[in-house]
Formats: C-alpha cells, sequence, structure tokens
C-alpha cells in the first residue's frame, strides 16, 4: 500500500494499546498474541483507513473473479484481528470456515535469523491431485510460500488451508488478519 509507513506506525501504536488492555485470544497463534475479532468495529484512526483499504481490496479481488457481481445486492460481513508474535511465535495450520475471502495486512515483518521466518504457506489439502504437472507452473505446485513485507496486503479464499512460520527475530511481527463474506440484503 502507498504511504504504508505512517500508517503501520499508528497501527503498531493501536495495536500495542489494545495488547496491553487485553489478554486476548487462543486460536492458531502459538507463543503469540490474538486479539478480539471486533477489528471492522474499532474507531482508532489507523483501523477506520486499513478497514476501508480492506474493503476496497475485496471489492476489486471479487470483481476480477465475477466481473458480474452485485454489490447492491449484498451486505459485506467482516471480522478482523490482530496478531504479535514475539520470537518462537507462529500460527498453526488451519482455514478460515464459513467466509469467502481472508487476508491478512502486515503491520511490522521484521528480519528474522532464518530465510523462512514469518513466512506464510498455502498448501493443497487435497490427495494425489498432482500426478501430473506443467514444469514453473507455480499453480500445481502443492505448496506455495511467501515472504511478506510491512505494508502488504495479502488476500486469499477462505478455504486455503495456511500456516505461518516461527518468528526468529527478536522483534514482535505485527499484522492484521481477517474474514469477509457477502450477505444478500433482505429485500434482494
Amino acid at each position: 500500500m502507498e504511504d504504508a509507513e505512517a500508517l503501520n506506525a499508528q497501527l503498531l501504536a493501536e495495536a500495542l494499546a489494545r495488547r496491553a488492555a487485553s489478554p486476548g485470544l487462543d486460536r492458531s497463534n502459538w507463543q503469540g498474541w490474538h486479539s478480539e475479532d471486533d477489528f471492522f468495529g474499532r474507531t482508532e484512526p489507523g483501523c477506520r483507513v486499513l478497514q476501508d483499504h480492506i474493503v476496497q481490496a475485496v471489492q476489486i479481488c471479487t470483481m476480477n473473479i465475477s466481473p458480474s457481481f452485485d454489490f447492491t445486492h449484498y451486505q459485506i460481513q467482516a471480522e478482523g484481528w490482530i496478531n504479535v508474535l514475539p520470537r518462537g511465535g507462529l500460527n498453526t495450520p488451519h482455514d478460515h470456515p464459513a467466509w469467502v475471502w481472508s487476508g491478512c495486512y502486515y503491520v511490522s515483518v521484521p528480519v528474522g535469523d532464518k530465510e523462512l521466518s514469518g513466512n506464510i504457506e498455502f498448501f493443497d489439502t487435497r490427495t494425489n491431485v498432482r500426478t501430473l504437472t506443467v514444469d514453473g507452473a507455480a499453480c500445481f505446485a502443492s505448496k506455495f510460500v511467501m515472504k511478506p513485507r510491512a505494508g502488504m496486503l495479502l488476500m486469499f479464499p477462505s478455504y486455503l488451508r495456511h500456516w505461518v512460520y516461527p518468528n526468529d527475530s527478536d522483534e514482535d511481527r505485527v499484522t492484521i488478519a481477517f474474514n469477509l463474506r457477502f450477505a444478500r440484503n433482505a429485500q434482494s
């Protein structure tokens, strides 16, 4: 995202204030902190800016895969949360059932001691689907590993199973994760 440094500084301050005020939740996070799922109800300035960016990204991604999708017939339902992973913290393999889009915004991505530190890995849980392949075609790979960077907004279908490699840095890795879906309006 453009001008991510100023937004990230604001979001980091808001995230650390939330962490100080809440014990958090236990979900896929291991040795880390996970806020309540109320990000889209937050009114802090950085949260409001990121909420708008996420909704715009969902609209763009949805139109890319379904150009005739009529947003006027739907409401967007969303949940989001903050993850803080200290050294050794990770997110275990999981997916996000009952949602359409999932994603993550990267507030702080420290450089770790190991190359895979903090990377996100997506993998195909189907068995025996890779009997044939095309050399060099990522779409046939059984897994996909991505190195995020601060200011990146990543979106993916919620059914994709994924996990986050351990943070091998002494600096916290801070992200804001989210899920969105469409609910048809009553009059539609």
